[in-house]
């Protein structure tokens, strides 16, 4: 492997464990780990059990989940397929819905009325950085992992083992490249959000039924990047 290549797997490396740590911690930040925390506590004070103090699981706890999240994200990061990759992201996502669920209008707590069960303890903008890195991290190891798989055939069919490394670098420079500059889009429409928000509120608040014109032209905007979307894989196909 030349040296691009290895600055690639060292990228792999270092993006699948910052999301992973960045999405632990997410989950053991959150409000629903704390109420989990207290739960087990009052069940062991329900039993008498005086091993365990209320110290120790929250210490025990996390380096227990920790440790089992880490494990199965180096076996799928060793085992490298697509499908691994997908797994990776699947238990990140996991780990920091909770978080993020915390900052829907909707809290689905209220149904069991227990709404302090999902509220935010960091700022939206903690969160928010937390999921572009995790997304970021996830994509990246997809097409990298998609490019070796590709890579890998290529070799075996007879192609020449430098060409094909040299394919494969400039493939993954190429969508590293284009997801980091994605990421960086969605925090500049993240930050403008409320100064557009400020804006229209000023300019739609003097329009009656200003919800029903909002709405109307969100479907509007929804149908035609639908149209757009189905056109496309039409083309595809």
């Amino acid at each position: 492997m030349n040296r691009d290549g290895s600055l690639i797997r060292v990228y792999e490396v270092l993006v699948t464990i910052g999301s992973s740590y960045l999405a632990i911690n997410s989950f053991f930040a959150s409000s629903l780990y704390d109420s989990v925390s207290q739960l087990i506590n009052r069940v062991l004070a329900m039993y008498n059990i005086q091993t365990v103090s209320t110290t120790d699981v929250t210490k025990i706890v996390p380096l227990m989940v920790s440790a089992i999240v880490f494990l199965v994200v180096i076996y799928d990061y060793a085992i490298g397929k697509p499908e691994n990759m997908i797994d990776i992201y699947e238990i990140n996502l996991v780990l920091i819905s909770p978080e993020a669920l915390s900052f829907s209008k909707l809290n689905w707590m209220n149904l069991i009325q227990k709404p302090q069960i999902l509220e935010p303890t960091r700022s939206s903008a903690t969160v928010f950085l937390t999921g572009v890195v995790i997304l970021v991290g996830y994509i990246s190891l997809l097409f990298t992992s998609r490019f070796k798989e590709t890579s890998h055939e290529l070799v075996e069919r007879g192609a020449d083992h430098v060409r094909v490394q040299e394919i494969f670098v400039k493939q993954s420079v190429l969508a590293i490249g284009l997801v980091f500059a994605s990421a960086l889009l969605s925090v500049m429409v993240y930050v403008s959000i409320p100064f557009v928000c400020n804006i229209l509120a000023s300019s739609i608040s003097k329009i009656s039924y200003s919800y029903l014109v909002l709405g109307i032209l969100a479907v509007a905007i929804f149908s035609v990047t639908l149209f757009f979307f189905y056109n496309e894989q039409r083309t595809t196909d």
